[in-house]
């Protein structure tokens, strides 16, 4: 679990655990959150998560949404999980010839696209991804093998 505590745009503070999707140790995924920002958290202070946080083994399932997919439709999309608690929904792809999902890189794309914006970007890392854009809309995308080949 990576968390990191904002104020704007400024990023204030940021904490790493050892806890996880899979890494719970009997713990709720609400008790887990609370631990790593318990003092951070004020009564109306919002969380958004994203990842496997979202899979069907994480705390709850927030549906793929299917690409073509607007930039603007993944922040009206998202599952709330508790009073001001949220997860981004990932995406998927379906075509003949590309089955695939992605959960986390939609919400690092947002974050490339603001900075950086263009119609391709590859994503590196464990299951790297390279994704067609347009200036509204992420329209395809594809995981390689690169990422799998250097663990």
């Amino acid at each position: 679990l990576r968390a990191w505590l904002y104020q704007g745009d400024h990023c204030l503070e940021s904490r790493q655990s050892e806890a996880g999707v899979t890494r719970l140790n009997g713990k709720s995924p609400a008790a887990v959150l609370a631990e790593v920002t318990t003092d951070w958290r004020e009564e109306n202070t919002p969380v958004v998560m994203a990842g496997m946080v979202g899979s069907n083994v994480g705390w709850k399932v927030a549906p793929y949404l299917s690409v073509p997919a607007r930039f603007s439709s993944i922040g009206e999309q998202l599952t709330s999980v508790g009073d001001n608690i949220w997860i981004i929904p990932g995406l998927c792809v379906s075509h003949d010839d590309n089955h695939n999902v992605m959960r986390g890189e939609e919400t690092q794309l947002i974050g490339a696209r603001a900075l950086a914006p263009s119609s391709l970007y590859v994503m590196p890392g464990t299951h790297c991804k390279w994704v067609q854009a347009d200036s509204q809309q992420i329209n395809d995308f594809r995981t390689v093998m690169t990422g799998e080949l250097h663990h």
